[in-house]
């Protein structure tokens, strides 16, 4: 290893022309670092659907979702299944096991599945329909609004801006949400359509053959092929209204608008609304293809909208509802401001320790460790985001250690009368294995983060990989520049002509040096007292950890909140709307929310995927989905608590899910008990009963069933004996009820590429109430009259299921909760005694999911190759030193600089979550970095011919410094992030901090106390090592 430092010195100019190489394209590639705010997670799940009008659940359930179930789940590739089953639809998602990396393969498969099963479906079945897009996420979400315009002129201009946009480089796709479809409606009155004598049938015969379009032949003039084509398609409304139908046993005609009213509308009811602002609006989501740099996409894409604005008619505008590359800017632009701190912060240190030139040596290694490691980044494919970024400050306490080891060898070698270049060359051969044995250790300590798979894994994948090539830069750079730059510009003053024990003994002989040699000799003295201590520390760590307060990932510090609300299940979504109009009213209005910049509402849907790990909501009438936007994200917790108030105070029909935005897979605090078993009405019943109980707990919030309420249903059962002396079907039954309600589609008027659906529907006065039910008249196709609905059919009323839903094929009552201040954990100890009270009858189980299911999934991948890790760390340390006894004196020193840390949690309020777990890492690291060189360091003394005390006084005495700068650096250095209560890394921030400054008292004093400890060091030679 050794040769590395010799090569750089004997080919100076070479090793110059590395550095500045390595700076240039650190720089520039700095600059076009693709950026993000959170690092890339794969969505591997697909959404199957299938449709049957009208059909209840439990049928739905039983015809048609657990056929497809059971297709998906002959699939291997298949983990998770789940499932609604709601009136007329039917909606599968499937996830796949995380091993699988090949998805639109996979999502092939499915297609072939559904493909297969669909013969065996009911006939009338619409689909089923496969999704895999499902995971796309909108880098923005740009609202199309307009004063004195319909929503006809606003869905063409919207469609005009799609395909404009779609010009843009590294585009994937472009959807619109709260688009309104067109119809035109053909309302009728039953009782005028019978004295004329006309049946639906006639009209809709008449219409359907008067809309075609269909070639008539061609004509052969003169060698040329001349194309015959009739127009017998409706051209304009006119033309519809101008049709005349023939009145039954006569031959007089009657225009259609004598019988029925022609209107041209939107879909009523609406499937899905858009509001920004509480503007009604078109929002035109924006997804880009993997790879593309967020931030300079986002502003070409401002300046495309902008122009595009321009070109538009006056009165309309569009603005952006949602703009990722801003947030991300402000994310990364965060954590790199957290970087340049800490740089700022290791260069004063180490000039303040080490004086000017050397200061600047050691200085100068992390920014080029840094910009080494950003090249191999982006070789790697990594991008620059706030993990990515975190694993710097990670890295902090090893980086520096490994550039002021080696600087302080070389200067206190020169300091001792060698020769610059001989200690430069000299110092590169004693600490090379030394300081690769410490990287390769906690490189091995964070493989298991490297393989975890799944979304935690994706999610945290940057951090190890940062770490493990920003560790290794730094051990290259350590042996190749630190020497060089040690010898171009290291110059010290006073240097000894010789190296006896008394002129190394006066190099320690400082104020700070002689305190710490007093406690060193006392502790060495004392070293079972010392070793029972360390005993009595364990037992404080352990009992401190079990105190600690756990948790996944914690809450975002974005400027943005949601808001579920759900109105209870079978509200029509004009009821919905209208909610949503009141509450977007509310926090549009500046007086009483001032720091509210905008808001946009999705009515009967989820709206597009803005957030990487948000999913949307299922499509559903009831159900609206608000993203509100604030001006700083410090207002954000008060404006929740407001609009919560807001929701019990002035919308007590709806329920309100009012939610910051969270890090990571799992929202923070969420709770998921499923309740499993088979038949639905006990399910239901206990399910209902369990979210009462939790109700009632004080703090719960948003607690609700995912089977929600049931809802009031008619059932006409059509007595087939009547129906057949009526000479009327059960298709008769069906299209005249569909006419009478919701409408039936008889034919399409095209209108350019639009296809414009005609619909036959009765009049509003005779659908308003359930009582207009019993006057429905049946038209029979085979004789042409009308039979009166009672006559064939009996019409019942019955409380039924809105849904039933199923996890992994099996029925499921979900029942969800969080609480204002208990974590996911502590509120499943509070509830457990409820879920015990429900008395389950056999068969019947309930589980956890939420966030305690992700963690402990995530904790047994993570923990699945622990132990060869762990092996592997031991090996290479019985290595290093060919002994098991040093190596167990580094490995049991790591759980008490744990205590520390654990105790700097408790201290400080901060959650055991993820990334403390990533910090306690770290913080291994540098604890057996900093072992090992000092056992390395009292090995060598004594193999110079020192007394075993001796050595390990002038050990320890010597790696004092190094030891304290790295400590001194890393805690300055996360400082800024435990002051500013960092949302992502105060945890991580608290354990360095405080673990580090635990784990240098304990390397400085245990270390060496152990160490003589289990070498039975004589404390009788005291007084040879003093002078």
């Amino acid at each position: 290893m050794a040769l590395i430092t010799r090569f750089a010195l004997d080919t100076q100019r070479l090793t110059i022309t590395f550095i500045v190489t390595v700076v240039i394209f650190g720089v520039l590639q700095f600059l076009d670092f693709p950026r993000q705010e959170d690092p890339p997670i794969v969505i591997r799940e697909i959404v199957v659907s299938a449709y049957f009008p009208g059909m209840e659940p439990a049928d739905m359930e039983d015809l048609i979702t657990r056929k497809l179930e059971a297709q998906i789940r002959t699939l291997p590739e298949i983990d998770e299944i789940w499932s609604d089953s709601k009136t007329g639809v039917a909606i599968i998602h499937a996830e796949t096991r995380d091993e699988y990396e090949d998805l639109d393969v996979i999502w092939q498969k499915v297609r072939n599945k559904m493909a297969d099963i669909k013969p065996y479906l009911p006939e009338g079945t619409i689909g089923p329909f496969v999704n895999d897009e499902f995971g796309l996420t909108a880098v923005a979400t740009i609202a199309l609004w307009a004063d004195g315009f319909s929503m006809a002129e606003m869905r063409l201009k919207a469609r005009d801006i799609r395909d404009r946009l779609y010009e843009l480089q590294g585009i994937r796709k472009i959807e619109l949400y709260g688009v309104q479809e067109e119809q035109v409606f053909l309302t009728f009155s039953t009782a005028k359509i019978e004295q004329f004598g006309i049946t639906g049938r006639d009209i809709l015969t008449t219409l359907v053959k008067q809309n075609v379009v269909l070639p008539s032949g061609r004509i052969d003039a003169a060698g040329q092929d001349i194309i015959v084509e009739p127009t017998g398609n409706f051209q304009t409304i006119e033309d519809i209204e101008n049709v005349r139908i023939t009145i039954p046993d006569t031959q007089q005609t009657v225009k259609l608008t004598d019988v029925v009213t022609v209107v041209r509308g939107y879909e009523d009811p609406p499937r899905s609304l858009a509001y920004y602002n509480d503007h009604p609006s078109i929002v035109i989501s924006v997804s880009i293809t993997p790879g593309v740099n967020s931030v300079a996409f986002g502003e070409t894409l401002t300046a495309k909208v902008q122009a595009l604005e321009d070109e538009l008619p006056l009165g309309y505008v569009m603005e952006f509802a949602t703009f990722q590359p801003d947030l991300v800017e402000v994310a990364v632009n965060g954590a790199l401001s957290n970087v340049y701190q800490t740089l700022a912060i290791v260069l004063v240190v180490v000039m303040l320790f080490l004086g000017m030139r050397t200061g600047l040596i050691v200085g100068s290694f992390v920014p080029m460790t840094m910009l080494m490691g950003l090249v191999i980044m982006g070789a790697f494919g990594l991008e620059l985001e706030r993990v990515s970024i975190a694993s710097a400050i990670i890295a902090l306490g090893m980086l520096v250690d490994n550039g002021i080891v080696i600087a302080e060898d070389i200067r206190s070698r020169i300091e001792r009368g060698e020769d610059k270049r001989a200690a430069c060359l000299e110092t590169g051969r004693t600490l090379a294995i030394p300081l690769l044995t410490s990287s390769l250790t906690t490189i091995l300590a964070f493989v298991p983060m490297l393989l975890i798979d799944g979304q935690t894994g994706e999610y945290a994948y940057s951090l190890p990989m940062v770490v493990i090539i920003l560790l290794l830069s730094s051990w290259f750079l350590s042996m190749y520049m630190t020497p060089s730059m040690s010898f171009w510009f290291m110059q010290v003053s006073g240097k000894s002509s010789e190296t006896s024990p008394a002129s190394e003994d006066s190099a320690y002989e400082g104020k700070f040096y002689r305190v710490y040699r007093g406690l060193l000799e006392t502790l060495l003295r004392f070293r079972k007292l010392a070793l029972i201590g360390g005993i009595g520390m364990l037992v404080l760590g352990g009992f401190v950890a079990s105190m600690l307060t756990r948790e996944f990932f914690g809450p975002s510090e974005r400027n943005q909140f949601l808001i579920y609300l759900d109105m209870p299940a079978g509200t029509r979504i004009d009821a919905t709307d209208a909610t949503t109009r009141k509450l977007a009213a509310w926090l549009a209005d500046k007086e009483q929310n001032p720091g509210i910049t905008s808001t946009i509402a999705y009515v009967g849907t989820g709206g597009p995927r803005f957030f990487l790990v948000l999913s949307p909501l299922d499509p559903d009438p009831h159900v609206a989905f608000l993203v509100v936007n604030t001006e700083t994200p410090e207002q954000v917790p008060e404006l929740v608590e407001r609009t919560r108030q807001y929701f019990y105070d002035q919308i007590p029909e709806a329920t309100g899910r009012v939610k910051r935005m969270w890090m990571g897979s799992e929202e923070p605090g969420f709770l998921e008990v499923r309740l499993v078993g088979l038949d639905p009405e006990y399910l239901f019943e206990k399910g209902e009963e369990l979210v009462a109980d939790i109700k009632a707990l004080p703090g719960s919030l948003d607690v609700r069933s995912d089977w929600e309420n049931k809802v009031l249903k008619i059932t006409v059962k059509v007595d087939q004996t009547r129906a057949r002396r009526a000479e009327v079907t059960s298709e008769d039954i069906a299209n005249s009820l569909m006419a009478h309600m919701d409408g039936i589609k008889i034919t399409e008027y095209r209108e350019g590429d639009l296809a414009i659906p005609v619909l036959a529907r009765s009049i509003a006065e005779e659908r308003k109430t359930l009582a207009d039910l019993w006057n429905v008249s049946v038209g029979s196709t085979e004789r042409g009259n009308r039979v009166p609905l009672t006559q064939i059919a009996d019409i019942d009323a019955r409380w039924d299921f809105s849904r039933i839903a199923r996890y992994e094929q099996e029925r499921t009552v979900t029942v969800e909760a969080k609480h204002e201040t208990l974590k996911a954990e502590e509120l499943l100890a509070a509830i457990t005694p409820l879920i015990d009270n429900l008395d389950l009858r056999e068969g019947y189980r309930w589980e956890v999911g939420g966030e305690i299911e992700t963690r402990i999934e995530t904790m047994g991948k993570l923990t699945r190759y622990m132990p060869a890790c762990f092996f592997g760390i031991v090996v290479l340390l019985i290595w290093q030193f060919n002994s098991f006894r040093r190596p167990a004196i580094i490995f049991f020193t790591i759980p008490l600089a744990f205590t520390g840390a654990f105790i700097g949690l408790l201290i400080m309020r901060a959650p055991f979550d993820f990334f403390a777990m990533l910090g306690l890492l770290s913080l291994a690291g540098v604890i057996i970095n900093n072992g090992i060189v000092l056992i390395d360091k009292i090995d060598n003394e004594q193999a110079a011919g020192k007394s075993a005390y001796d050595a390990v006084v002038m050990a320890a005495l010597s790696r004092f410094r190094p030891i304290l700068m790295t400590t001194v650096t890393t805690v300055l250095g996360v400082l800024p992030l435990i002051i500013s209560r960092d949302p992502l890394f105060f945890a991580m921030a608290c354990v360095l901090g405080w673990g580090l400054i635990f784990g240098t008292a304990l390397t400085l004093g245990l270390v060496p106390a152990l160490y003589a400890t289990f070498f039975r060091v004589n404390t009788s030679t005291a007084g040879a090592s003093k002078h």
